[in-house]
């Protein structure tokens, strides 16, 4: 096992151990598959699959299935070793900065809030300022300062803005060191690091090595935050490998909805961190499905009530799925809203209007769009020009019109580009005054 080899026999009288072979056929087991886990070259334990009564043969489509389940096993202990290690590195860090004879406090460069702040800024002030305003804590001020540097180093950027100045709330003086660096949620904060200078002949040597602290502080934290990209991004490719072994049709559908569901969030100008979470959750909105039988899938006919309401079990499936892995967007929920209608018609829990969230009303449009212009078992591709016109007639019924709009707009810009849609389907789009409103002024679109 430790050898990290697979433990596969079909038949348990195979096994060339007597006394393996004896406690294994006293428990009734006929055949047997093991697959050790391993991460970072150690052993975590096993992944183990057995037959009573019957035999069975492991086939490779098997053996494939599990060994996908057992990737996602080793990239979650993987993920979770990663977020101890952040959390170690980030106690020493605190301890660290508390032991500096100096003030050290982070707070959001928008709203001004203070998100860190060290024992010496504790003290001098007498309060806990974590989540207070920086100009009421350390200025006793109700508005921002007039000499706040804010707009200086969103400028300098990654260059260090080194100023003094006398508060005259603790009457001393102070030199600052302002710089923005990154949070560990993404976004951009400033750093401020305030030395007495009465005492800073005495202290120059220490600021010198608390400088390259901050320095060797921003590298971990960025090589920290490119492995979890990098862990987030093997999660979301095992289940997609996951999802594609069951159902290709599902796994390339998933894909084309991330495609659209990005030019879509781009056209209305959303953030780009918000569309590398819409992009996500677009490749994952349908990993539920593999919980649903193949036969139901691809099933060449209409479905039955009983059938449908156990396909319709796929968002909650998948929130269940997802909803244990770590992300810095909501994609659980995102995959759970994705069938959720604006008047309330959809499913799991007949949300309405702004109950659901915009990245699943991205989501709904893309995902009908691309299912109505692909083809399936049980009908032929009615066309993208007819998709158009299936979101466009339920527009603020079913789908948020800002995203029909938006994606309506996407796909004739890329149609004045590439001809996706045919001459057939472009004349049943264009009896909708809207689409010909859009068409009117397009410039060349790439998805």
């Amino acid at each position: 096992m430790e050898n990290n080899k697979i433990i596969c026999f079909s038949d348990i009288e195979d096994i060339p151990d007597e006394m393996t072979k004896k406690i294994i056929l006293n428990q009734r087991i006929k055949s047997l598959f093991i697959i050790p886990l391993f991460v970072k070259n150690i052993y975590y334990g096993c992944l183990g699959f057995d037959v009573w009564g019957n035999y069975r043969e492991w086939l490779e489509v098997d053996v494939n299935f599990l060994q996908s389940i057992a990737r996602i096993l080793c990239s979650t202990i993987a993920n979770d070793m990663a977020k101890k290690s952040m959390n170690f590195e980030r106690i020493q860090y605190c301890t660290m900065f508390d032991s500096i004879n100096a003030g050290i406090y982070v707070s959001d460069i928008e709203n001004y809030k203070i998100l860190y702040a060290n024992k010496f800024i504790k003290d001098i002030y007498g309060r806990e300022p974590i989540g207070e305003l920086c100009y009421k804590v350390l200025h006793n001020k109700d508005y921002p300062c007039i000499f706040c540097t804010n707009q200086i180093i969103k400028e300098t950027k990654d260059k260090p803005y080194i100023w003094e100045h006398y508060n005259t709330f603790v009457n001393k003086y102070f030199e600052i060191t302002n710089k923005i660096i990154r949070w560990r949620d993404g976004r951009d904060v400033r750093f401020e690091y305030m030395c007495e200078m009465s005492k800073y002949k005495q202290v120059q040597t220490e600021l010198l090595m608390e400088k390259e602290a901050i320095k060797s502080l921003e590298a971990k934290l960025k090589k920290t935050n490119e492995k979890l990209q990098i862990l987030s991004q093997s999660t979301i490719t095992a289940l997609s490998e996951l999802l594609e072994q069951k159902d290709s049709y599902t796994a390339s559908h998933q894909t084309n909805v991330a495609n659209l569901s990005c030019a879509i969030a781009k056209e209305m100008k959303l953030p780009e961190e918000q569309i590398k979470g819409i992009k996500v959750a677009a490749l994952l909105h349908d990993i539920g499905k593999i919980a649903i039988p193949l036969d139901i899938l691809n099933k060449p006919r209409n479905l039955t009530d009983n059938e449908f309401n156990l396909i319709k079990e796929h968002v909650q499936n998948g929130f269940e799925v997802i909803k244990t892995l770590d992300f810095s967007w909501p994609i659980a929920k995102i995959i759970l809203q994705h069938h959720e209608r604006m008047n309330g018609s959809g499913y799991p829990n007949g949300l309405r209007n702004n109950e659901i969230l915009i990245e699943a009303k991205i989501l709904a449009v893309a995902d009908t769009i691309d299912a109505m212009s692909s083809h399936r078992p049980y009908r032929p591709a009615r066309g993208l020009g007819e998709a158009m016109a299936e979101v466009l007639k339920h527009s603020n019924v079913l789908y948020d019109s800002e995203v029909v709009k938006a994606c309506l707009s996407v796909l004739m810009k890329e149609n004045k580009k590439n001809k996706v849609i045919t001459q057939k389907n472009f004349q049943y789009a264009s009896n909708h005054s809207e689409i010909n409103k859009i068409n009117k002024n397009i410039v060349c679109y790439n998805i």
